[in-house]
């Protein structure tokens, strides 16, 4: 029995004790006294208030206990909304991200679109560190994949690197950006060759060389990987030319261009592994 129930227990003894003894007297008086008629009828009017007084203590705890009950029930409900509302929340997230991810893919799988004969596999980015001397990521595809070195990697803008280092699961891609990597290219505009390598800064940008000072070149120039060397599949974008310096060299051009694929917001890449039969 809990507090509440004991309390109102007394206080209905209470009431049966004081009820008993008012009945006991009053029939006592009446069959002795029938004078005291009056006396009786100014007594109970008298105790009426009494008997309210009595009661209203177990009236408020019958209330607060209704009250007390609804509480809870209203609570409960509260909590089950509030549930339902998080659950869906968090199936919209579910939602959001499989589309977002889907958009990805679809714009991804676009960018292979200048040569449909090549075959291409899909992978995730799991870690990249651009220092100035080394720019590269890691893939979470391999050997398992059939991932071997020197292969091409691309982006939904353009390509990214070249595979370096292979394990069953994984596979080390080295950045076009990379001051080590030599990547033969020509000027989409024109078909004007050269070989860019990365730069050794914290800068993401690389430089042509081995361009003929008379050479058509104009910033904007798109430049492609040309397939020279049989290194890189040709017609993917490599960067756009923002400078040119005709200075530097007393035969060639120096060439500085910008990767067309921002790094900064690539989560998936295509493995090329060669083409379809």
């Amino acid at each position: 029995m809990n507090k509440n129930e004991s309390k109102k227990l007394r206080i209905r003894l209470l009431k049966l004790f004081v009820s008993a003894l008012l009945s006991i007297i009053l029939i006592v008086l009446d069959t002795r006294f029938s004078y005291l008629d009056n006396f009786k009828k100014f007594t109970l009017t008298l105790l009426s208030p009494i008997y309210v007084i009595v009661d209203l203590p177990s009236q408020v705890i019958d209330w607060v206990n209704d009250k007390g009950a609804d509480n809870d029930t209203l609570i409960g409900e509260n909590d089950y909304l509030e549930g339902q509302l998080i659950e869906l929340k968090v199936r919209l997230q579910i939602y959001n991200n499989l589309a977002l991810e889907n958009q990805k893919v679809s714009r991804l799988l676009n960018s292979s679109y200048e040569i449909p004969n090549h075959d291409v596999l899909l992978a995730h980015i799991k870690s990249i560190s651009q220092s100035r001397l080394s720019k590269k990521i890691v893939i979470d595809k391999g050997s398992n994949d059939g991932v071997i070195l020197s292969q091409l990697i691309i982006g939904s803008d353009g390509a990214v690197g070249q595979v370096t280092q292979v394990t069953p699961m994984f596979a080390t891609v080295r950045l076009l950006t990379d001051p080590t990597q030599f990547i033969p290219v020509k000027n989409s505009r024109n078909g004007i060759r050269g070989i860019t390598k990365g730069m050794a800064s914290t800068k993401k940008g690389m430089i042509v060389e081995y361009v003929p000072l008379d050479s058509d070149i104009k910033v904007g120039d798109l430049f492609l990987t040309s397939g020279i060397g049989n290194s890189y599949p040709t017609g993917y974008l490599v960067g756009r030319v923002t400078s040119i310096d005709d200075s530097l060299d007393a035969s060639f051009l120096s060439i500085k261009l910008q990767p067309t694929q921002n790094m900064n917001k690539l989560e998936m890449v295509l493995i090329v592994k060669g083409k379809n039969d």
